[in-house]
């Protein structure tokens, strides 16, 4: 069984780096390296990283490889030569960077995975991916049956993102919670993969076009940000549709707030003090494993899930 832990900032500022000590009291250095920045999310996520990082006694350098696993794999051997004592990675490709850090591992660079223990890692930062998304399906579940009682059939739309694992088990938690609790028939007339908010746009008109879409849920914010201007443009009213989302996005948030399309979201906290948190946690736990481990340290996300009742408060506690 992996060891789990759950991490606040008092305790991460209590703890001592026994890594940091070797270095003469010079902060342990860190590469963030995210696969790819022009999520907004993770503009958020990385700056929180930074910001917080020197409490914590580190020196945080971002370094974004724009979705291309070669220059991935790049930049975990440049940090390695650097002398970065521990190298974070958002994997662009899960088979192109497993090698690179096996090496980095070996060289003695401690590594951070937040892709789940999918390659050579120490520690790593997780959802319950599937568990998150089932409780988020079944709340969307409950909007349908309460708005369309005597509904016979439901058209749904699923925004997946089928090239990373934990956006893989996240729709199948979506799809599994809502088919679970609705009283309709549920047809699923459309399954898209769209990386980004314009992306998702562009997909979602041709999905519109083809369908008269009653449900939409996504795995990320952003993504269903872009199914709802595709929802606008073509005239569909926001009473006429309910669309769902894991990772809470400002996008989607706002749009949230507006009352317009988006009735549910699920978070995993504040993406600039939350999620930063439990990276630099993952990080911390790293620094105390030496080697390879077939036993590598989790830190999970904590969900919550917001509505109309709660959107404005959590708008004001993100900062947003």
């Amino acid at each position: 069984m992996r060891k789990l832990f759950t991490l606040t900032l008092a305790m991460l500022l209590t703890m001592t780096f026994a890594r940091g000590s070797a270095h003469s009291g010079e902060p342990i250095k860190v590469a963030y390296l995210t696969k790819s920045i022009s999520n907004e999310v993770w503009q958020m996520m990385s700056q929180g990283v930074v910001d917080l990082a020197p409490q914590f006694g580190m020196a945080v350098t971002v370094m974004d490889c724009d979705n291309n696993a070669a220059k991935q794999v790049e930049q975990v051997e440049s940090c390695v030569e650097a002398g970065y004592d521990v190298i974070l990675v958002s994997p662009a490709d899960l088979n192109a960077v497993t090698e690179a850090c096996k090496k980095a591992i070996e060289s003695g660079v401690h590594i951070v995975s937040v892709d789940g223990p999918n390659f050579h890692c120490q520690a790593y930062v997780d959802a319950r991916e599937h568990a998150d998304a089932y409780e988020l399906g079944l709340r969307t579940a409950k909007m349908v049956n309460e708005k369309w009682p005597d509904k016979k059939e439901i058209n749904l739309c699923l925004i997946e993102f089928v090239f990373e694992q934990a956006c893989v088990e996240r729709a199948a938690g979506l799809m599994d919670g809502s088919n679970s609790a609705i009283n309709a028939k549920v047809n699923v007339v459309a399954k898209i993969s769209p990386p980004d908010a314009a992306k998702a746009n562009v997909m979602s008109e041709s999905v519109l076009q083809a369908y008269n879409v009653d449900v939409c849920m996504s795995i990320a914010g952003d993504q269903a940000y872009g199914f709802c201007m595709a929802a606008a443009n073509a005239g569909i009213k926001s009473e006429d549709i309910i669309v769902t989302a894991m990772d809470i996005t400002p996008m989607s948030a706002n749009l949230l707030a507006e009352g317009k399309y988006i009735k549910l979201l699920g978070s995993w906290g504040s993406p600039s003090y939350d999620k930063a948190l439990v990276h630099l946690g993952a990080i911390r736990e790293a620094l105390k494993v030496d080697g390879f481990t077939t036993n590598p340290v989790c830190v999970y996300y904590t969900p919550s899930y917001v509505d109309a009742s709660n959107i404005k408060e959590t708008i004001e506690q993100f900062g947003w």
